[in-house]
């Protein structure tokens, strides 16, 4: 299968791209950055020109679209993040419609259905839908620009998959993608107040972020489907009924607190595509 990926030299899009390259697709590349010694073809696009993505998609059967602002830090303003993304999203989501691509992936976040408001600090109220924490979960990215850039993207898929049912356009709602750096950090006891408890204790590995996205694009059916590839930090000393009660404790629960063995339901990856993460990463909370 021929797949375009955008984003193509960032840190998830190069190991999307390997990993592809890896179960024998042919791979074509596109960011703004050029970067050298490549396996496979980079093109170099400002994708929010509508008239740049068409060639790109030539002889194309799929789309990775990784290629949007990574966060409201990496942009100039709130507002920039916002309109880029937007345009950027539907540039990509409707010429591949346009010239016959069949599977798109996209990269959104767990900002576009847990509420973030702008300037958040990790000990503000977690406003998270429910617990055990899915795809499901309706939109609801507040007042945070990102996540609304996000929720778009979401929304134009669904559309798009009503226009072409034989379409298969999958949102996958990344939470923080984790690196040795995150890994390093665990094997310290933790202040509370450092803990990110407002995004569910979630993340998930560089290397299984990859291996879902070729996963994706192998296996979806046709339709619009949303997932949360994500696992949950463990807490040292914690049973997940313990830290539901102490940390989550005005969060709804979708069954009582002593039949929840995990903090996040993955089934719907492992149905779909025999996904599961790796096993969670434990945390000591440093109390002093």
């Amino acid at each position: 299968m021929k797949v375009l990926v955008t984003g193509a030299t960032g840190r998830l899009g190069t190991l999307a791209c390997k990993e592809l390259l890896q179960r024998g697709h042919e791979v074509v590349g596109t960011d703004q950055r050029f970067a050298r010694g490549l396996d496979y073809p980079l093109k170099l696009a400002d994708l929010r020109n509508s008239l740049a993505v068409y060639p790109l998609l030539e002889g194309c059967e799929a789309v990775v679209h990784l290629g949007n602002i990574p966060n409201l830090g990496m942009g100039p303003s709130a507002q920039v993040v916002l309109g880029d993304n937007v345009s950027i999203n539907g540039n990509v989501f409707r010429a591949a419609m346009d010239v016959g691509v069949r599977r798109i992936v996209f990269a959104s976040s767990l900002q576009a259905m847990i509420r973030l408001d702008e300037g958040r600090k990790f000990d503000a109220p977690a406003i998270i839908p429910y617990f055990p924490l899915d795809g499901d979960a309706p939109a609801n990215p507040g007042h945070n620009f990102y996540g609304l850039s996000k929720e778009f993207g979401e929304r134009t898929l669904r559309i798009l998959s009503e226009l072409e049912p034989r379409l298969a356009c999958t949102s996958l709602r990344f939470p923080m993608l984790a690196s040795e750096w995150f890994h390093q950090r665990l094997r310290q006891p933790q202040p509370v107040g450092s803990v990110n408890f407002c995004e569910a204790l979630a993340y998930l590995d560089f290397a299984d972020a990859a291996t879902l996205v070729a996963l994706v694009v192998e296996k979806q059916a046709p339709g619009y489907h949303q997932y949360f590839p994500a696992q949950a930090v463990t807490l040292d000393g914690y049973t997940v009924e313990q830290t539901l009660s102490e940390f989550f404790p005005k969060i709804p629960l979708r069954r009582p607190a002593a039949e929840i063995n995990e903090l996040i339901d993955w089934s719907a990856l492992e149905r779909d595509f025999g996904f599961r993460p790796g096993p969670p990463l434990t945390l000591r909370l440093d109390r002093r």
